[in-house]
């Protein structure tokens, strides 16, 4: 394929992919369209009116720029298509037909199937090839210690991840190092004053630390990525879109494994029912801090449950916040039980309280290795590893909570 097709193919490529995340989230701003019209219903005075329509007004701006921005990809997509068939009707005008046809056996002529190539970077290509050939041919990619380091387009696209599931490592202080292990400076908020100061006197010192150095030793965690014989041999698939999504789950599942390991190791605090849990908020946490609630789900649907004297539910949708769902105004961010930490007995869930950020540090190194191993007798595929860290920040930033019902 020629240089220019490829390019093209390239733009293609990337204002679809652009059309479908935008019409993704502009499926979401008319979900919170619905929600703002619910909200409107059950608004009592002015001010609560008041403040839906100033949300509506901002979700109506947010709606129209999605749809603009997709009608203008839309145009430009078009406009390149009709660009790349244009070239395709005269290479296929130009080309000699034993190039597209090949006879058979008995004399007759089929027409050759298009390969589908979606990568169109050279070390995406290498990368595809590697896979392809169960590791045999490495080309240009870079290698360390037997291994090949996955190109560094695949990696950043793992690495921020963007698929609408939960990853933790949004929340918490995240840090990308250059060693292996070492101390690494955390900002801390600052809790120290100025200090009065009399003429000529020496300035006093600032009894708070402005940083908290943590210590990090990151360490490889491997994971396996099987390959099929038709997936490796069939050209038609992208087997590097589908080791990266195979990857991108797998980087996601083990940074909130770390970090929930983390905030399990957190002071416990008793609390029954709801207003055990807004005496935590209002009193065992600072009130500076970005407080957020991290629940398993059976602590969520227990949340869920809560009501106040009116018979009104507690928990509330809200579209101040990523996860979409508040409670007593700060967010709640909902775990699988798969993964949670063990809640304490008799606790409804695993419930944790307090500033992620200023709670937990993630240290990652960047690069991403791949080696293609053979793991039983029945399967083989790629053998890949990360290295990372997760470390307790500030153990006062945040509780891990004992929730009763009563």
């Amino acid at each position: 394929m020629a240089l220019r097709q490829l390019i093209l193919n390239k733009k293609i490529q990337e204002r679809s992919a652009k059309i479908t995340e935008l019409r993704a989230d502009e499926d979401k701003l008319k979900d919170e369209e619905v929600e703002l019209e619910k909200a409107l219903d059950e608004a009592e005075t002015d001010e609560e009116v008041k403040v839906v329509e100033e949300s509506a007004d901002e979700l109506e701006k947010k709606i129209k720029e999605k749809s603009d921005e997709i009608t203008k990809l839309e145009t430009e997509k078009a406009e390149l298509e009709a660009e790349l068939a244009k070239i395709e009707d005269e290479q296929t005008t130009d080309e000699d037909t034993d190039e597209d046809e090949e006879k058979t056996k008995d004399g007759e002529k089929r027409k050759m199937g298009k390969k589908v190539e979606v990568r169109n970077t050279q070390d995406n290509k290498d990368f595809a090839n590697y896979i392809r050939t169960q590791g045999a041919e490495v080309r240009s990619l870079n290698t360390t210690s037997g291994a090949v380091l996955v190109p560094v387009e695949v990696s950043t696209n793992v690495l921020e991840l963007k698929d609408g599931q939960v990853d933790l490592t949004a929340y918490v202080t995240s840090e990308t190092v250059g060693t292996g292990s070492g101390k690494f400076p955390v900002a801390k908020r600052a809790t120290a004053i100025l200090a009065t100061k009399e003429e000529l006197a020496d300035i006093a010192d600032i009894a708070d630390p402005l940083f908290i150095d943590v210590e990090y030793s990151a360490k490889t965690r491997i994971g396996q990525i099987a390959f099929s014989n038709e997936l490796i041999e069939d050209s038609a698939i992208d087997v590097v879109a589908y080791a990266e999504k195979q990857m991108q789950r797998m980087v996601r599942n083990t940074n909130n494994k770390g970090i929930l390991d983390v905030l399990d190791t957190f002071a416990v605090k008793n609390a029954v029912g709801a207003d055990g849990l807004k005496s935590v908020v209002n009193i065992e946490l600072d009130p500076e801090l970005d407080t957020k609630f991290v629940v398993d789900q059976n602590a969520y649907q227990f949340i869920d449950t809560l009501k106040d004297s009116q018979g009104r539910y507690l928990l509330q949708d809200s579209i101040a916040f990523d996860s979409g769902k508040s409670l007593f105004g700060k967010e709640v961010i909902v775990i699988s039980n798969a993964i949670a930490p063990k809640a304490p007995t008799g606790a409804v869930g695993f419930v944790w309280a307090g500033d992620l950020a200023e709670a937990a540090a993630y240290f990652k190194r960047s690069d991403i290795t791949a080696v293609w191993e053979k793991f039983d007798a029945f399967s083989k595929g790629l053998a890949v590893g990360v290295r990372s860290d997760y470390k307790v920040v500030d153990e006062k930033a945040g509780v891990k909570v004992k929730l009763t019902a009563e």
